[in-house]
C-alpha cells in the first residue's frame, strides 16, 4: 500500500518543494489548504480545506496517515500572540489530534534554528513553544531545526542575490557573525529520508550544507566573487539603520493592516553573532548528505542571472 503523509504548510516556499518531492517519491499527500485548488492537481495529492484553527479540518487531514509533515508557521506579527496563533497553538491542536486520533502516526516537525535562541524574539519563542509542546507529547516526534533555507524558486531573497550579482552585498549584521545555510532541495530530501526510517526515537537535530562552521558575510562575498568574476564590495548596514527600516516597515504594515517581517524582534535576530548549527543529522540519517552548497547553487537563484 502507498504511504500516506499529511501536509502542512504546503503552499509556502518550503513546502512546495516538500509536497513535490513526496508526489515524486511515490507516497499520497494530504495537504491542508486555505482554499481548493491552490495546488497543481495530481493523482495522489488530496487537499484539506481550513487551517491549524479548524479541528475538524486537522481531525480529516490526519485520519489514518501514515506520518505528519508539519511545516506550517508565523513568520510575520507584531506581538507573541500574533505568532503563538499560529505557531503555538496551531501546533497544539494538531497534536492533539494526533494523540486522539492517530497517535501510532510519525509526526515530523519542522522548526527553526531561531527555536535555540527563544529570547530574541517573539518568532523565536514562539517556535521554541511548539517544540515544547511536541516534545512532551506521546507522540513518533521528530524535531528538525534548519537555517536559513534558499533556493531558486525563493522570490524573498532575489533582490539580495541581484545585488549581489552586480558586486554590492548589503551587510545586514556583525562583520564576526556566522551563519549556517541549507538549500531547498538538501531540506527535502532530509524529511524524505526521515519518513523512510523505521524508527525516529524523539530527537531534536539540525541541519545545514555540510560547511565547517558555516559563514560569514565576508565568504558570502568571496564565494560570490569567485563566481561571477566581479569585485564585490561590502556595505554595513548598521544596527540603528535595520531599526530604521523596521520602523519603517511597521508602518507601512498598519497601512496595509498586515504583520510586519521585519520587526524589533527579527532586527536582534539579524544581529545575533552565532546562528551556526550545533548538531548534525548525521547520526540519525547516515546515507543523507547535503548536494548543495552556496557555490554550486548561486548561479541557479533568482536575480542572479540578468
Amino acid at each position: 500500500m502507498t504511504a500516506v503523509v499529511a501536509l502542512t504548510g504546503a503552499t509556502g516556499f518550503i513546502g512546495r518543494a516538500v509536497l513535490g518531492l513526496l508526489l515524486d517519491r511515490g507516497y499520497s499527500v494530504r495537504a491542508l489548504t486555505r482554499k481548493t485548488g491552490t495546488l497543481a492537481r495530481h493523482p495522489r495529492l488530496t487537499e484539506v480545506c481550513g487551517h491549524l484553527e479548524n479541528q475538524a479540518a486537522l481531525n480529516e487531514l490526519i485520519t489514518d496517515a501514515d506520518s505528519v509533515v508539519h511545516l506550517a508557521g508565523a513568520i510575520a506579527g507584531r506581538n507573541f500572540a500574533d505568532f503563538a496563533r499560529v505557531n503555538v497553538v496551531g501546533t497544539g491542536r494538531l497534536v492533539h489530534a494526533l494523540e486522539q486520533r492517530n497517535p501510532g502516526a510519525r509526526l515530523i516537525f519542522i522548526s527553526s534554528l531561531a527555536a535555540r535562541e527563544p529570547a530574541l524574539s517573539d518568532y523565536a519563542a514562539s517556535k521554541r513553544d511548539a517544540e515544547n509542546l511536541v516534545a512532551t507529547s506521546l507522540l513518533d516526534w521528530f524535531i528538525l531545526r534548519p537555517p536559513a533555507v534558499y533556493g531558486p524558486k525563493d522570490q524573498a531573497l532575489a533582490a539580495l542575490w541581484k545585488m549581489l550579482a552586480r558586486g554590492w552585498l548589503l551587510r545586514a549584521g556583525p562583520g564576526q557573525a556566522r551563519f549556517s545555510l541549507i538549500h531547498i532541495d538538501d531540506l527535502s530530501r532530509a524529511i524524505d529520508h526521515l519518513l523512510g526510517l523505521p524508527w525516529l526515537g524523539q530527537r531534536t537535530r539540525c541541519l545545514d550544507d555540510g560547511r565547517p562552521d558555516g559563514y560569514s558575510w565576508a565568504d558570502v562575498a568571496d564565494i560570490a566573487e569567485q563566481v561571477s568574476g566581479r569585485r564585490v564590495r561590502v556595505v554595513a548596514l548598521p544596527r540603528w539603520g535595520l531599526h530604521l527600516l523596521s520602523l519603517a516597515s511597521q508602518g507601512g504594515s498598519r497601512l496595509r493592516r498586515r504583520p510586519a517581517i521585519l520587526g524589533p524582534g527579527k532586527v536582534r535576530e539579524l544581529t545575533h553573532i552565532d546562528w551556526v548549527c550545533d548538531s548534525r543529522l548525521c547520526d540519525v540519517v547516515p546515507d543523507w548528505t547535503p548536494r548543495q552548497t552556496l557555490r554550486s547553487a548561486l548561479p541557479e537563484l533568482p536575480g542572479w542571472r540578468q
